[in-house]
């Protein structure tokens, strides 16, 4: 059965974590009917999240400052930068993903991100995190200072945003 299922990673909940820690991109299916390179599939037969197995997300546990626990997801990697590991909570009415790429986020965005979880800065950041699924590569566990983002294209200099 976990052979047929596909999911957008953006549409991940807990219990699709709790379920199958280790997930998969889809990228040698990208050209079929509704799957592009956010899809997702089940990797049952993995015990690590190894990245030299494809790219894969693990299920993580991820706390805010106030002690609120929160279930996710990282992405292990030989690299040990946010552009990759991507700490990202999932939630039953959606996901706040720290890393915000080339782009600063919109008021309106973090604003969306705060009432999904109900917390003010705050009371989120610091958040820690931690692969709950074994992994290689980089260390996946760790503190989000705040949502980032990259100074501006082709630049390696992170902002952080509150």
């Amino acid at each position: 059965m976990a052979e047929q299922i596909r999911k957008q990673c953006y549409d991940l909940r807990p219990e699709d974590l709790e379920q199958y820690p280790i997930w998969e991109l889809a990228l040698d299916e990208e050209g079929e009917p509704g799957q592009d390179e956010a899809t997702v599939k089940p990797r049952p037969d993995l015990t690590v999240a190894d990245p030299g197995e494809g790219l894969l997300l693990a299920r993580a546990e991820l706390t805010a400052r106030d002690g609120t626990r929160y279930d996710g997801y990282v992405y292990p990697s030989h690299e040990q930068e946010w552009g990759f590991i991507q700490p990202t909570i999932v939630t039953d009415g959606g996901q706040v993903n720290f890393w915000c790429g080339a782009f600063p986020p919109k008021p309106a965005a973090l604003a969306a991100a705060y009432d999904l979880l109900g917390k003010t800065a705050e009371q989120l950041f610091p958040v820690k995190f931690r692969a709950l699924a074994e992994y290689e590569g980089a260390t996946l566990e760790g503190e989000v200072p705040a949502f980032m983002h990259y100074e501006r294209r082709g630049s390696k200099n992170i902002v952080e945003v509150t």
